[in-house]
C-alpha cells in the first residue's frame, strides 16, 4: 500500500518539477509545449475543471483507411481521466467489423503483434454512443483495431498511441505531495510507471552507458530489447555509441535522432537528423547526453534506413528524473 502510494506520488511530482516554473508564467496558457513532440499550431493547456470526452477520429469515427496516428498527433495533448470514444458500426453485411485492442508495449504495437495485446472493445460495442475507454493512468496507451489478424492495424492505419498528461490542478496537488519524498521508502521502493520493476537509480551523478553493452553499435543486434532490459535511463545520462569507422571490412554506421515516434517506426530518415557521423564511433565513441525530459528516438541511418528497418539498429528511451535523497 505504501509503495503504491509513493509510486503514484513520484509520477505526479515528476510532472510538477517540469511544470513548476511554467505555472508562474502565463505563456504556458498560450504557447507551445514541444516536449511531447507536438509542433502544430499553438494550443491551450487543458484548463477545464473536469475530464473531456474525445471521439477517436473526430467525424471520421473508427474505420479502415483513416490515419489515426496523425489524428492523435494533431489533437493532443490528452489528459488523465479523459475518455476516448471509439465509434464504429456493429458487424453487418455491408461493413467490416472493427474492435479496439490495447497493446502491452511499443514493440508489439509497432509490429501489430496481437499476441501481446488485449481486446478492450468488442466488435459489437462500437454502435450507438460508442465504446468508451478512460485514460486513468500516467502511462503510454497503444491502441489498434485487431480485426483480420492485424491487417486493419498494419495496412488500414487503425492504430495510434497517446500519453495522457496531468491537468494543472493535479500538478498543484503534486507540489503539496512533494514533502512525502522525504520518506526513506523512496530510496528502496520500485517505480514501475515505465514498465521497469527494478530499483530507482540511486547514484548521485549521471552515468555513461555504452549502447548495446559489450555488443556496441552494429547491424543485427536487437537494441529495442537492450534498451528495455537496461532501463530506466535518467536525465543527464550519456549514451555512448561505439562503432568502427568505415573501412574495407565493416559496414559504416551512424546515429540519427528522429523527430517523432511515427517517423521512427517507419525509419523515415527525412524526419530525422544525423547526430553521430560514421567517422565518430571509433575510440571512446560518439556521446549523446539525455538533457531533457522527453522521448528520444535513435537509429542507424545507413543504407537508406536498411540498418534501421532490417538490422534492428533502433531504440527509444525516455529519461526519468533522478531520485531525490534526503
Amino acid at each position: 500500500m505504501g509503495s503504491h502510494y509513493f509510486a503514484q506520488a513520484l509520477a505526479m511530482v515528476l510532472v510538477a518539477s517540469m511544470l513548476a516554473v511554467g505555472l508562474a508564467n502565463k505563456d504556458w496558457q498560450h504557447g507551445n509545449y514541444t516536449g511531447w513532440g507536438f509542433n502544430h499550431d499553438p494550443y491551450h493547456l487543458n484548463e477545464t475543471k473536469g475530464p473531456n470526452k474525445i471521439t477517436v477520429g473526430g467525424s471520421e469515427n473508427w474505420h479502415y483507411g483513416f490515419d489515426y496516428k496523425q489524428w492523435a498527433w494533431k489533437n493532443g495533448p490528452f489528459y488523465i481521466n479523459d475518455t476516448l470514444v471509439f465509434k464504429y458500426d456493429p458487424p453487418n453485411d455491408t461493413t467490416r467489423p472493427h474492435s479496439v485492442y490495447l497493446f502491452q508495449n511499443p514493440w508489439s504495437f509497432m509490429k501489430c503483434d496481437l499476441s501481446q495485446a488485449k481486446m478492450v472493445g468488442k466488435p459489437t460495442q462500437g454502435g450507438g454512443k460508442g465504446f468508451e475507454f478512460v485514460l486513468k493512468s500516467w502511462q503510454p496507451y497503444y491502441f489498434a483495431c485487431g480485426e483480420h489478424d492485424g491487417l486493419h492495424c498494419k495496412d488500414g492505419l487503425m492504430r495510434f498511441a497517446v500519453f495522457p498528461m496531468f491537468p494543472l490542478a493535479m500538478v498543484l496537488i503534486a507540489s503539496m505531495l512533494a514533502v512525502g519524498l522525504a520518506n526513506k521508502d523512496w530510496q528502496h521502493g520500485n517505480y514501475t510507471g515505465w514498465g521497469f520493476n527494478h530499483g530507482l537509480n540511486e547514484t548521485k551523478g549521471p552515468n555513461k552507458i555504452t549502447v548495446g553493452g559489450s555488443e556496441n553499435w552494429h547491424y543485427g543486434f536487437d537494441y529495442k530489447q537492450w534498451a528495455w532490459k537496461n532501463g530506466p535511463f535518467y536525465i543527464n545520462d550519456t549514451l555512448v555509441f561505439k562503432y568502427d569507422p568505415p573501412n574495407d571490412t565493416t559496414r559504416p554506421h551512424s546515429v540519427y535522432l528522429f523527430q517523432n515516434p511515427w517517423s521512427f517506426m517507419k525509419c523515415d530518415l527525412s524526419q530525422a537528423k544525423m547526430v553521430g557521423k560514421p567517422t565518430q564511433g571509433g575510440g571512446e565513441g560518439f556521446e549523446f547526453v539525455l538533457k531533457r525530459w522527453q522521448p528520444y528516438y535513435f537509429a542507424c541511418g545507413e543504407h537508406n534506413g536498411l540498418h534501421c528497418k532490417d538490422g534492428l539498429m533502433r531504440f527509444a528511451v525516455f529519461p526519468m528524473f533522478r531520485g531525490w535523497h534526503y
